[in-house]
């Protein structure tokens, strides 16, 4: 299995139609139905229900889209992570006591966030630590 063999899948997946999938993929069409039997072949199992309308899901092929989207995404967050580039990106962990976290970090992080934007969605966990 190759990515451009998944690429065109999932493109596939969303236009039920090798014609629309070939066209916005810029590929012929016979080029879209070999690569989707060559993936059927592969797994050995059907991923598209085929009818006069064009093509939907299998059960198989709605599991194969999830696998699919998930290792699409996880290319683009490995992109993300070694761009050479100086914005950060990730997670933050900040040590602080609790008069600081409670006065003073809402409106730094809110600061940060508004000038980093590839860390807004960053998990905010209060934790406390003490020592005896």
């Amino acid at each position: 299995m190759e990515l451009k063999d998944l690429r065109i899948f999932v493109t596939l997946a969303y236009e039920e139609n090798t014609t629309k999938t070939a066209e916005v993929l810029n590929y012929v069409q016979s080029n879209i139905t070999a690569r989707i039997k060559k993936l059927e072949e592969e797994f050995q199992t059907p991923l598209f229900y085929r009818h006069s309308k064009g093509m939907t899901l299998t059960p198989k092929g709605r599991q194969l889209l999830d696998y699919a989207e998930q290792i699409f995404h996880l290319i683009d967050e490995t992109r993300h992570a070694l761009m050479d580039d100086e914005l950060p990106f990730g997670h933050l962990r900040i040590g602080t006591n609790e008069t600081t976290a409670s006065s003073k970090l809402p409106q730094l992080l809110a600061s940060y966030s508004k000038k980093n934007t590839r860390m807004l969605n960053f998990p905010f966990v209060l934790s406390e630590r003490r020592s005896y």
